[in-house]
């Protein structure tokens, strides 16, 4: 039995197996589940507002004894109409309230937004603003606002091309046509850039793989030169500056404004000279980054944002005299604000801010580096924005990324491969759940899910939050983590009573951390200077060690260590490319054995716990051609069986194979247009949790809103 789709838009999120193999009620469920999927991919990633509309109207006809999902179908349509400017999203919200009061969580959503409706005036209905796409598709770079920049004419965008590795391009904003500046990017890539305001040069970040060890350094090329490729020169290079982000040129086009991350992860806001490279440091600031920093149109001054204390992700925004003479709090909010850009009259920054539940984009006027006035609300429900640019004539162009990642929970009979029943995605959030893994009890499931509250600026990304969900009754509690890049898939303790995980604490620090299960707790194992890095740690069987990766920056080598928790003692088990193990080292259930991705088209080997390595599985060259990769592994209960994830990166299958040696099998679970990763199976061998979505990548989108800032003058 195959699904019924509508049209072709469902093929992205059809679950194969899952569906086909179940009961007409459980058909009816997951049909439903796929068309709310499709429907937020309309939505969420193409920008097709219109056309979602339709479709959460159809799930809400056709599925509305579906609760959970017509309620979420009626939120989302909510929104969809909100983005539009159309009154009819309290008609939705108020369907909700009225027909789905059982779903709390939603209902409360609806409310929340019924509320901040009926005290605002949506100012697109009034002023005229128009928001419009202009490029998507998966080759866009948006991934963070240290990307590209637009030009002052809004004629190009820099930007990263990563379909040929990493080299620095732009883009005709008029024409749609991308040109390759650096080519190919081998041996690096690019980072970061900035376009000069008159249109013909552009600095970037360059990792360069020709240095020992690897670092950025500042570059500066031609952006209209005579043949197809450009010469770069080197601005800047220092082995103790760890990473470069160029942010925005100086009026006069002589001073590139950026920040350095040194080797001690102490961020800096610097002056760049393009003439011989000299640098003035403005000011020194912990770890973190700006989200956005720009300079006043008279080169006077410097906006940027940053958290009000260390332990909180909330920011204000700052007024930096480029003579260092003074620094001026502009818009100081509980809320989270952060910076958008500063329009090219002088006279007003544009900034977002979630202090009205939703984050939107306000206007704050300015002279002398002061705000005048308070701040006025712009645009409703602009989203979690990567500013790119304003232009001379006041138009705002930012960057959209939507991911696509949630957990699956299905039951298989993982010898035969028959679907007992369909993957369900579960969470209270769709697409920013991760990295699901069973409790040793079976009785609980924890996953990892993203609050971030404002777009990732290189290494920081907070708001990590940590769900603890019942087999049981489905109740998921919220554990906000005091991390602030994503732990790699937590591991419970075989003792249950809490998880493993590699991330950053709030100051920067890279490690193993200890999690509480109970109260969210966070503590070190092991932490590593600004010289190396740690990922994918584990626990041995009986709770008292723990195995992690640390690579090296300077030698770019890697090793797998066993560390005792009770004396600090630490062995160490293989050394390897710092890039070699690309996955999860997972050890084994009796302990002795620990199996890993050697990378993600090389194959799978498992290495016994006194070094002694064994290769299971090799790609033909023939595959890797194909961009064949796996996707995720582990271990059956039994420990004589690994379950891994392979095919293309949109389109993957479960495979088992023998840990003794033999041939691998493939399941019956596909999962088509996404990817599976993050496996865990339950201690009963049936159940089995992933992580899907995201296909290729994230898909990313460029928007302009115009006509904004001329209303907002015509009210001052």
């Amino acid at each position: 039995m195959r699904v019924k789709t509508i049209g072709s838009i469902l093929t992205t999120w059809l679950l194969v197996t899952a569906i086909s193999a179940s009961p007409a009620g459980a058909q009816q469920n997951g049909e439903a589940e796929v068309m709310l999927q499709a429907a937020m991919q309309k939505e969420q990633v193409e920008g097709r507002l219109e056309l979602a509309i339709e479709l959460y109207q159809a799930i809400v006809d056709r599925h509305g004894n579906n609760h959970a999902v017509a309620a979420r179908a009626l939120f989302y349509l909510g929104r969809s109409y909100e983005k539009l400017g159309n009154a009819e999203a309290q008609n939705a919200y108020a369907r909700l309230l009225e027909d789905y009061a059982d779903q709390r969580e939603m209902a409360a959503a609806a409310r929340s937004r019924l509320e901040t409706l009926a005290q605002q005036t949506t100012p697109t209905e009034e002023s005229g603003v128009v928001v419009r796409r202009v490029w998507s598709g998966r080759d866009v770079d948006v991934s963070s606002n240290l990307t590209g920049t637009v030009t002052p004419d809004g004629r190009y965008l820099s930007f990263v091309d990563w379909t040929t590795g990493g080299d620095i391009a732009v883009r005709n904003l008029t024409t749609g046509e991308n040109r390759r500046l650096t080519g190919t990017a081998g041996p690096g890539y690019a980072l970061g850039s900035a376009i000069s305001p008159d249109g013909q040069q552009i600095a970037y970040a360059w990792v360069d793989f020709t240095s020992e060890p690897p670092f950025e350094d500042l570059r500066v090329a031609s952006v209209t030169p005579a043949g197809d490729l450009v010469k770069p020169r080197v601005l800047y290079r220092n082995e103790d500056v760890y990473s470069i982000a160029p942010r925005d040129w100086s009026p006069d086009g002589k001073l590139v404004l950026a920040t350095f991350t040194r080797n001690d992860r102490t961020t800096q806001i610097v002056l760049v000279s393009t003439t011989d490279g000299s640098v003035l440091v403005l000011k020194t600031l912990d770890w973190r980054l700006p989200v956005k920093m720009s300079f006043s149109p008279d080169g006077q001054y410097i906006v940027y944002d940053f958290p009000t204390t260390e332990d909180a992700p909330e920011r204000d925004i700052f007024v930096l005299a480029v003579d260092g003479s003074r620094e001026i709090p502009l818009v100081q909010h509980p809320a989270n604000d952060w910076v958008l850009g500063w329009a090219r009259d002088g006279n007003q920054i544009l900034f977002a801010s979630d202090r009205t539940g939703s984050t939107d984009a306000w206007v704050v006027s300015v002279a002398e580096g002061r705000p005048q006035g308070s701040p006025r609300l712009i645009k409703a429900n602009i989203g979690n924005v990567r500013p790119l640019g304003l232009t001379r004539n006041g138009s705002f162009y930012y960057g959209v990324q939507r991911k696509t990642d949630d957990v699956y929970v299905g039951t298989l009979d993982l010898a035969t491969g028959e679907s007992l029943t369909p993957p369900e995605q579960i969470g209270r959030f769709t697409g920013k759940n991760y990295g699901p893994d069973w409790s040793p009890d079976g009785q609980y499931l924890a996953y990892l899910s993203s609050r971030d509250p404002v777009p990732s600026t290189g290494f920081e990304s907070s708001g990590w939050v940590l769900v603890i969900r019942s087999v049981e009754t489905g109740e998921e509690r919220e554990l906000l983590l005091k991390l602030t890049t994503k732990a790699f898939r937590p591991r419970w303790s075989p003792d249950g009573g809490s998880l493993l995980a590699t991330a950053r604490d709030h100051k920067g620090r890279q490690g193993v951390y200890r999690i509480d299960a109970q109260t969210g707790e966070v503590k070190p194992i092991v932490q590593m200077g600004p010289e190396a890095t740690t990922s994918w740690a584990d626990w041995s069987p009986d709770g008292k060690a723990i195995f992690y990766v640390s690579s090296d920056h300077a030698s770019r080598r890697a090793r797998l260590l066993m560390r005792n928790l009770e004396t600090g003692q630490e062995k160490e088990i293989a050394r390897g490319p710092a890039f070699g193990w690309a996955g999860s080292v997972l050890r084994s259930p009796d302990g002795w054995q620990l199996a890993f991705r050697e990378s993600l088209m090389g194959g799978l080997k498992v290495i016994s716990a006194t070094g002694e390595s064994r290769e299971l599985l090799r790609f033909s060259q023939e595959e890797q051609e194909q961009g064949i990769q796996i996707g995720g592994v582990t271990w059956m209960p039994d420990g004589r069986h690994l379950l891994f994830s392979k095919g293309l990166r949109g389109n993957m299958e479960l495979w088992r194979i023998p840990v003794d040696g033999g041939e691998p099998a493939k399941l019956g679970l596909a999962m088509v247009g996404l990817g599976l990763k993050g496996l865990s199976v339950h201690p009963d061998g049936q159940r089995i949790a992933f992580s899907a979505g995201g296909g290729v990548g994230p898909t990313s989108a460029l928007w302009v809103m115009e006509n904004f800032l001329h209303q907002v003058a015509g009210n001052n």
